[in-house]
């Protein structure tokens, strides 16, 4: 399956949106779909701020067949106490998420052992959201991103499993997105956290 180049561009046009979500209760959203054989399918990421308009971002990936498949995260109350945020604990998820993204790249994304990967990969991003914010991120903005993607990275896993080539599809989504949330944590940190770098050319799955 290839991938094209637009997807890599998903995410920049929601961020500012994403940025300015300081209060209330913020909704991030990853929906994908597509309509079969020789269908171009869309992926969308939309942050949903109470206090202004929905930012929306889209990006086509090319696949050969996909069925249609959609997963949004509904709203997430906001959390009436949070666990004390330790930064040792957090930078030990923090690199278990850089590691699974390298496995990952290193997989062909269909058959049980993506699915087991991305699995753990999934329970990485549970863990994050059992700990606290990391101080100057707003909480419910960061525990929504993190629950989008854990619920992202479980409908990937499945879909690998099946033999479904929407696990690439919406890797590239998960990929994206992951590294987004390390670069906030780093303006937070001071830290220099960094997936490894993508492969310079699409890659097949």
């Amino acid at each position: 399956m290839r991938h094209t180049t637009a997807a890599a561009l998903l995410i920049a046009a929601a961020l500012p949106g994403l940025a300015a979500c300081t209060s209330g209760n913020p909704q991030v959203e990853l929906s994908q779909a597509g309509s079969g054989a020789g269908s171009t399918p869309t992926v969308t990421v939309t942050v949903v701020d109470p206090n202004g308009p929905p930012v929306t971002a889209t990006a086509t990936v090319t696949v050969t067949a996909t069925p249609t498949v959609t997963v949004t995260m509904p709203p997430r109350p906001t959390p009436t106490t949070t666990a004390a945020f330790t930064q040792a604990v957090a930078l030990v998820s923090y690199q278990n998420l850089v590691s699974d993204i390298a496995l990952l790249d290193a997989m062909t994304l269909t058959g049980s052992p993506a699915a087991l990967q991305l699995d753990v990969l999934a329970q990485h991003f549970a863990t994050l959201e059992s700990t606290g914010a990391p101080p100057g991120l707003d909480p419910p903005t960061y525990f929504g991103r993190l629950a989008s993607l854990r619920l992202f990275a479980d409908a990937a896993s499945e879909e690998a499993a099946a033999g479904s080539p929407q696990a690439a599809a919406r890797y590239v989504v998960i990929r994206r997105e992951t590294g987004v949330l390390l670069g906030l944590v780093n303006g937070a940190l001071r830290t220099s956290l960094a997936l490894p770098a993508p492969p310079a050319t699409s890659t097949t799955h």
